[in-house]
């Protein structure tokens, strides 16, 4: 056995994946056919359904055919969502099309797009939240006893895991209210902190809720519950061509920059004098750039203070930026499942060229500049599970020389998140049991590695044995 202070996790969206998994899971691998076979039986057993909201497809069908017509098959009358694995695009069905008012035409969106045909049609494939969120607008909205449910299975999953803490890295109103209701109900198992997602178009108001909510959670009295990051989109994704990348294959990725610049460093001085931690998402190296940039005007303007700045995925980046990342006390938050994951690694060749893909997750690189480097799951994307990063962080299979051992892999998905979001203080009171050492057992066997009991601030919140209590 091996006893630690436990996985923590610093870049997921548990409630999202929670939600989600209550439609049909479609695993990948699967043709549209497939897929429509799946949804039309799950719809049949459930005809109260008014709205389908699943995932994923993997995006390697998407030259298959992906129509709202195919979709169709599903249903008519029932709007039909399937998440692409990334998440940042959605194939969806007339009648979703119809909810938005959008079956004929497409609205021009600068960082987002529907697929249309040559008559300017919309097909069925939306990319990016921008245009995601008119389709989402028309979704019914959970109930608060509902969402509850669902972090109560996505808490199952993570302690399963040997999950002590999450970063929720996506919370938008509405949202926190599951939060704070299973905070005032010590329903919570395990720490959890929300960042507040800030728009460009209106970031005052957004920070505004981030206020908000930040109040709402110390109210419950909660320790488990705190709201101290504020989340920024500065890109999109290789998957849909989104990521801002320098000498780029990327066609949208000269528009990427989401934010105007002088905005977007107002946004931060505002959220970094109110005492927010900024996390960015930042997939392309000019992304990482900016990000940089914020956080230097962020030390001229406010002085050196113990912000610890997160740019999350950090795919690409410029070697002249991991000294000023070192410099500026910026932390990575990579998601190495993602880097030991071949399909992912093609996609993102795609988007930059064969020549740039040894580039690609600089896990090694980010050590040796001594970047603070922690480790998250963003899940649902890819599964919550710390061994599938640990042993992706360990076997690079683009570049090996970017690996990093196990035991800076184990760091990263533990202490490294601890520092992240501020619990390094906290650790004597978590624990995790695993039924073998992921640091001496052989590769073959990392991934079998169970998890026996876990303790979050003293309590025992999870056993093999019982489940959870």
């Amino acid at each position: 056995m091996f006893s630690f202070t436990g996985f923590r996790d610093g870049h997921s969206h548990p409630l999202f994946a929670a939600r989600e998994s209550e439609g049909p899971v479609l695993q990948g691998g699967l043709s549209p056919k497939e897929i429509v076979s799946v949804l039309k039986d799950w719809l049949v057993e459930r005809p109260e359904c008014a709205w389908l909201d699943c995932g994923s497809y993997s995006p390697d069908i998407e030259s298959q055919g992906l129509t709202a017509g195919v979709l169709d098959e599903v249903s008519e009358t029932v709007p039909v969502v399937v998440h692409r694995m990334d998440h940042h695009a959605i194939w969806i069905n007339s009648a979703a099309l119809r909810s938005a008012g959008l079956a004929h035409t497409a609205p021009t969106l600068r960082n987002a797009s529907f697929d249309v045909d040559s008559s300017g049609r919309p097909t069925g494939i939306v990319r990016e939240w921008d245009a995601m969120s008119l389709i989402y607008a028309n979704q019914p909205r959970p109930s608060i006893e509902s969402d509850v449910a669902a972090l109560e299975r996505a808490q199952e999953a993570m302690l399963s895991n040997g999950i002590v803490a999450v970063q929720d890295a996506w919370i938008d109103p509405g949202m926190e209210l599951a939060y704070l209701r299973a905070a005032s109900d010590n329903l919570l198992k395990l720490r959890f902190n929300l960042a507040a997602r800030i728009e460009p178009a209106s970031w005052r108001d957004c920070l505004d809720f981030a206020k908000g909510l930040r109040s709402d959670t110390r109210a419950t009295g909660n320790e488990l519950l705190t709201a101290n990051a504020v989340k920024v989109f500065i890109d999109g994704v290789f998957g849909s061509q989104t990521a801002w990348v320098s000498n780029h294959n990327c066609p949208n990725s000269g528009a990427n920059g989401l934010w105007n610049e002088l905005e977007l460093l107002k946004m931060a001085l505002a959220a970094d004098s109110a005492g927010f931690q900024l996390h960015f998402h930042c997939v392309g190296d000019e992304a990482f750039s900016q990000a940089l940039r914020v956080a230097e005007h962020l030390e001229q303007c406010n002085g050196w203070v113990d912000r610890r700045l997160v740019i999350a995925h950090a795919d690409l980046i410029k070697p002249t930026d991991l000294g000023n990342a070192a410099r500026l006390g910026a932390i990575v938050c990579a998601q190495p499942a993602w880097a030991g994951d071949a399909d992912s690694i093609s996609e993102a060749t795609r988007a930059i060229g064969e020549a740039r893909t040894p580039s690609l997750y600089p896990l090694r690189s980010i050590r040796d500049s001594k970047i603070q480097l922690s480790f998250g799951s963003d899940w649902p994307v890819t599964s919550p599970n710390p061994l599938a990063a640990i042993a992706g962080a360990t076997h690079l299979h683009h570049n090996s020389e970017e690996s990093v051992a196990r035991e800076e892999a184990l760091h990263a998905h533990s202490l490294g998140v601890a520092f992240q979001l501020g619990q390094e203080h906290d650790l004597s009171r978590d624990e995790v049991i695993l039924s073998d050492n992921p640091l001496t057992c052989a590769d073959s066997e990392l991934l079998g590695i169970r998890v026996l009991k876990v303790t979050v601030a003293g309590r025992p919140v999870w056993d093999a044995d019982h489940q959870s209590d």
